[in-house]
């Protein structure tokens, strides 16, 4: 079982969260809305990992995914403006030195994620890496590079998405089941970047495409960090 968010730091309800399950019959999904689990108001990370922690521990959750970033650029990347894997996997927002993202509106979102992954390391799930061997772990995702990984054009952004009945019939001809079709644009990437976690638990790291360096203490702060996705090399998405 895996646990899987498309994060955001505004509203609670924009946060795509499931609970995926490998069965006998392909992915089976159960999608948990943030007020379910007692978070209402302006989202604040304390409760929020307090929130996920619990769920994780009902249900026998190994992995934790989350889109967005855990950490800042290292001190002496050849980047300027960014990490690594959000190079390699075409991330819009670009985290930079602590402190500094690319747009500057997306800050916010970008110091809540990062504090999410340190709560959650303080209550037992480490930032992901590729030294992994089957432990608890929390991973970065990216929903847009999950889409493209898998061979299906990505979800366009909320305001120009439309009809989702296109990436809901995607998801059912690779075998996901249990999306309702009521299922948002935030579960649907929350399911799509899930993916990525079914692929590790059943191969391992080399089921999986992961992108940048490991995640490393630098002055203070987390930086870089590798974001894991879905790939059609692994049987089970083909």
């Amino acid at each position: 079982m895996l646990l899987s968010v498309d994060l955001a730091s505004r509203r609670w309800r924009d946060n795509g969260i499931a609970l995926l399950a490998l069965e006998d019959d392909g992915v089976r999904v159960r999608l948990i809305a943030a007020e379910s689990l007692g978070l209402r108001g302006t989202p604040e990370v304390e409760p929020f990992a307090d929130a996920l922690n619990a769920l994780a521990e009902r249900e026998g959750v190994r992995l934790m995914l989350l889109d967005g970033p855990q950490g800042w650029r290292a001190e002496r990347s050849a980047l300027e403006h960014l990490r690594v894997c959000e190079k390699e996997t075409r991330c819009p927002g670009k985290t930079g030195l602590p402190g500094v993202v690319k747009p500057g509106t997306w800050r916010r979102m970008a110091e809540f994620s990062i504090a999410l992954f340190d709560a959650l390391d303080l209550r037992g799930w480490p930032r992901f890496s590729r030294d992994w061997a089957g432990e608890r772990a929390a991973i970065e995702s990216f929903p847009t590079h999950a889409w493209r990984m898998l061979g299906i054009p990505p979800i366009p952004g909320k305001s120009n998405a439309g009809d989702l009945a296109p990436w809901h019939a995607a998801l059912a001809a690779l075998g996901v089941r249990g999306v309702p079709t009521s299922a948002s644009h935030d579960e649907l990437q929350g399911v799509v970047a899930g993916l990525a976690g079914i692929a590790l638990l059943r191969g391992g790291i080399a089921a999986c495409d992961i992108r940048g360096l490991n995640p490393s203490k630098e002055g203070g702060y987390w930086r870089e960090g590798v974001i894991a996705s879905p790939r059609t090399g692994d049987p089970l998405f083909r």
